[in-house]
């Protein structure tokens, strides 16, 4: 029988070291980027405006919407986060402001409907329930409309109409705030983008006698 060589110490010790180099960087855990946020509003002509925000600062970019009356939210969901990838992105400039182009309606409409079940995604601290002017019950024609009035208004076709409080009302324009989900930005509707609810039946009782009498 012939004598098995055994490794040498110094080649063991190598092994050991390369094996448990391996392990170290194969279990290490990954960087991990900043979530984009996304800006979304309406501007001055009534144009939906949105853009997504990569590597900056959330309370620069919060600082900024403020001004611009728009809304801030993190993509950190995987739904958030795809459809994020759909908006041109914004910019910051040094004198601290921001450029937020216009976008289509279909994608913002998109971004309301996931932003919506996403609450904890908002990084804006206005536009809460204590924001919305104080509640006037259903308006029982379209001349009484003015702020405070719940109405019913179209995100878009496929997403049907929402319960929406009027902010304020220019003509046949109207700003608005969906009802259940205050962390949405306010939106403008035109009045072919609303509806008037029907009123409550003892609320509808008392014309009805009048007219009778």
């Amino acid at each position: 029988m012939t004598k098995r060589k055994s490794k040498s110490p110094k080649s063991i010790v190598k092994a050991t070291a390369e094996k448990g180099s391996v392990k170290k960087s194969s279990t290490a855990p990954a960087s991990t980027a900043t979530p984009p946020l996304i800006v979304l509003g309406f501007d001055e002509q009534q144009k939906p405006r949105g853009a997504r925000f990569v590597d900056a600062k959330p309370d620069l970019v919060t600082k900024v919407a403020d001004l611009l009356g728009f809304k801030v939210y993190e993509a950190s969901s995987e739904d958030v986060a795809e459809i994020a990838k759909k908006l041109p992105l914004g910019r910051l400039y040094a004198n601290g402001r921001g450029f937020v182009p216009n976008v289509r309606q279909s994608l913002y409409s998109d971004l309301v409907v996931v932003l919506g079940q996403e609450p904890d995604a908002a990084l804006s601290k206005t536009g809460d329930k204590d924001s919305l002017p104080a509640a006037r019950g259903l308006p029982r024609s379209w001349d009484e409309i003015g702020p405070g009035h719940l109405v019913i208004a179209q995100e878009a076709l496929e997403y049907g109409w929402w319960e929406a409080i009027v902010l304020d009302r220019q003509g046949d324009t109207f700003i608005l705030q969906y009802r259940d989900y205050p962390h949405l930005p306010k939106f403008v509707r035109h009045r072919s983008g609303i509806a008037m609810m029907s009123p409550p039946t003892d609320e509808a009782k008392p014309a009805a006698q009048s007219q009778q009498a």
